[in-house]
């Protein structure tokens, strides 16, 4: 595996910045699946593993600071983008080991495509926020580590074939809300955080 955070990834301006994220500490079936990777993924210390407060699926990004007052009129337009969201189930499963990191797969698609449809919709009404281009096909998908520093072929294959031994029973949760924070990155952990306090936004809501 490549290490996740180089240098192309690191954020220039060193964060906090915005982010649209589905959480998943609240949903107990997934920490289980997630826990059944636990024992596994911890004798691999080239891998940042993920701790339960953190896991989360990045529904949309802002990378670049955003004021106050931009904050508050995102939440707004978030919210108005939001009122007509139904809830949606997902299957979690199966794990996929990457280049970069090990993922879950998160099916059917069509949901987060449309959550990251209307958020994105919300951000590019706000004046002074700008996205990234969206991707061609949302890939919508979960982590449940970042490789924070590199492996060789020997380790990777070992990995591999250790992970599709494992192989836990896929789970359905359903997702009726998104939530928006304040994003930092920790390189040397190698994972994801954010502030303790992410403004929840519940689907069908107004502002």
């Amino acid at each position: 595996m490549d290490n996740f955070f180089n240098p192309s990834r690191i954020w220039k301006n060193g964060g906090p910045y915005p982010h649209f994220l589905v959480l998943f500490d609240q949903h107990p079936e997934y920490r289980e699946y997630v826990r059944a990777h636990a024992e596994l993924l911890s004798q691999y210390p080239h891998l940042g593993v993920i701790p339960e407060p953190w896991l989360h699926s990045t529904v949309q990004g802002i990378h670049h600071h955003v004021t106050p007052e931009q904050m508050e009129r995102l939440e707004d337009a978030a919210r108005q983008e939001l009122r007509t969201m139904q809830p949606f189930t997902v299957q979690l499963g199966p794990t996929w080991p990457g280049v970069t990191a090990i993922t879950v797969a998160v099916y059917p698609e069509d949901g987060m495509a449309e959550l990251n449809k209307r958020v994105r919709a919300a951000a590019s009404s706000v004046a002074g926020i700008s996205l990234r281009a969206p991707e061609s096909r949302f890939w919508a998908h979960t982590s449940l580590c970042y490789a924070r520093a590199d492996s060789d072929p020997t380790t990777d294959r070992k990995l591999n074939r250790e992970l599709r031994g494992l192989r836990p029973e896929r789970v359905e949760i359903t997702i009726d809300r998104v939530h928006l924070v304040s994003q930092r990155q920790d390189p040397q952990q190698g994972i994801y955080t954010w502030d303790d306090d992410p403004v929840e936004l519940v689907f069908g809501v107004s502002a």
